[in-house]
């Protein structure tokens, strides 16, 4: 199990526990860190409070309450989260005085017995007997009080001391999941420019319990380490299927401004926003980028497709230059018979820094074809192998297209008697790239003789 970054977090609460703004930070990995500006009212000396905005998804343990020059100190916290439903406090009521309206105007007084889904029975009051009612019938239920231990709300509940009767200025700051944010690049591929139109898309998602209103965000990106039991993996699981609805609409265009933050990446809105809960939230996360690419083709030995890809430099050079928080990236391409766009293809990306490329697949070519043979297995010595190797290509379009054959091999090896050129790419990888006139073939031969 990972280990979490304590140190992390600490650093990162010092630096915000002051500022002006309640906030809302967001990680990837689908948990939040929340400060919000407290105001408390007091008595002198030891005492409860009970905080209720809190989100039901809050990691109870990370709550940390600072106050101005430390004059507040908490003793213990308790998280109650046994919330008022009608059939808890009606099981909770047994043994209780209720009173009883039904819908033809019958009001029964007396002691609650027992509930059922169907069924309460009171012991009456006047009469002694014990009188069963059928729910369907019943229009209001009425009780003396709310029964203890029942919270209608998320609570934390403090054992606190205040040196004196005032309103003490303080900073709340807690972890919480049900948080998420994802990015969707959707860009536009013009194949005749060898240009990519990137624009890109925050998408926040809160199934925390919770409303975050007027609160600065931010957005981390990178895989901070965080333990989670696989319980609690599931219940988030369940919590994200909850219907939502989406907002797009900011009265003004919001800008993120990028910083790296320890080894990570922070991305800061320019302007407040409010997330309601089981709400999906979007927000352009750059201006969108016009970008140098191409377009290639991939095939791996002894697959029976070749990939098609589309290429580019995350560099100044190709006019990007920008750290890519990893997400969907979704290809269209417009068709020049009525200037429709046209989905050709989507993949997901990886974190990726600064001049480092992207690679896209887009799906399987149609018109290309490709075959790996092993024409001959020769065992030269005890320690030392040979194989004859042969790939066909076709190219059934109507264009010459480029191909890139990738080919895996294992051991100590040595490439013989290769009729193209071929790349090592790493210890056990290399490459044959070949260019295929519309209509046309190519075969690739050689040898590799293994050390075992």
């Amino acid at each position: 199990m990972k280990k979490v970054c304590f140190v992390f977090f600490a650093l990162f609460l010092v630096a915000i526990l002051f500022s002006n703004e309640t906030q809302v930070t967001i990680y990837n990995n689908n948990f939040s860190l929340i400060r919000t500006k407290l105001e408390l009212g007091l008595k002198a000396g030891l005492q409860d409070y009970y905080y209720e905005n809190i989100p039901n998804t809050i990691d109870a343990k990370s709550v940390i309450l600072d106050s101005q020059n430390n004059s507040l100190q908490i003793f213990s916290q308790n998280y109650e989260f046994d919330l008022a439903n009608t059939e808890q406090i009606m099981q909770k009521y047994i043994g209780e005085d209720v009173i009883i309206q039904t819908e033809e105007e019958y009001y029964l007084e007396g002691i609650l017995q027992f509930t059922d889904s169907k069924t309460i029975g009171v012991l009456e009051n006047s009469s002694k007997k014990l009188i069963l009612i059928n729910r369907s019938t019943i229009r209001n239920i009425t009780l003396a009080k709310l029964p203890d231990n029942f919270y209608l709300k998320p609570t934390l509940r403090w054992k606190l001391y205040a040196p004196k009767k005032a309103k003490y200025k303080a900073n709340i700051s807690y972890l919480c999941d049900g948080l998420s944010w994802d990015v969707d690049y959707n860009c536009i591929w013009n194949p005749e420019t060898k240009k990519l139109d990137i624009n890109s898309w925050v998408t926040i998602k809160n199934y925390s319990g919770k409303k975050f209103e007027n609160v600065k965000l931010k957005l981390m990106a990178g895989d901070v380490n965080k333990t989670i039991s696989p319980q609690h993996a599931k219940s988030l699981a369940r919590v994200a299927m909850y219907d939502s609805n989406v907002d797009m609409a900011l009265e003004a265009p919001p800008e993120f401004n990028e910083k790296s933050f320890n080894d990570f990446h922070l991305y800061t809105l320019d302007q407040n926003v409010s997330i309601a809960n089981k709400q999906i939230k979007q927000i352009q996360l750059f201006p969108s980028k016009i970008v140098k690419a191409e377009q290639s083709n991939r095939y791996n030995t002894f697959s029976n497709k070749i990939i098609s890809q589309i290429k580019f430099k995350n560099d100044e050079a190709s006019g990007l230059k920008l750290p890519l928080p990893k997400g969907r990236i979704k290809i269209y391409q417009e068709d020049k018979a009525d200037k429709s766009l046209q989905f050709i293809g989507e993949d997901r990306i990886k974190h990726t820094a600064v001049n480092q490329e992207v690679v896209v697949t887009i799906g399987n070519a149609f018109d290309l074809v490709g075959k790996t043979e092993q024409l001959e297995y020769k065992k030269i010595d005890r320690k030392l192998i040979q194989k004859k190797m042969r790939v066909s290509l076709e190219n059934q379009s109507k264009e010459t297209k480029e191909i890139e054959v990738i080919h895996n091999i294992s051991g100590d090896w040595t490439i013989l008697n290769n009729n193209i050129n071929y790349k090592k790419i790493n210890a056990h990888q290399i490459k044959f790239i070949v260019s295929i006139k519309a209509g046309g073939k190519q075969i690739i031969n050689w040898s590799e003789r293994i050390k075992n």
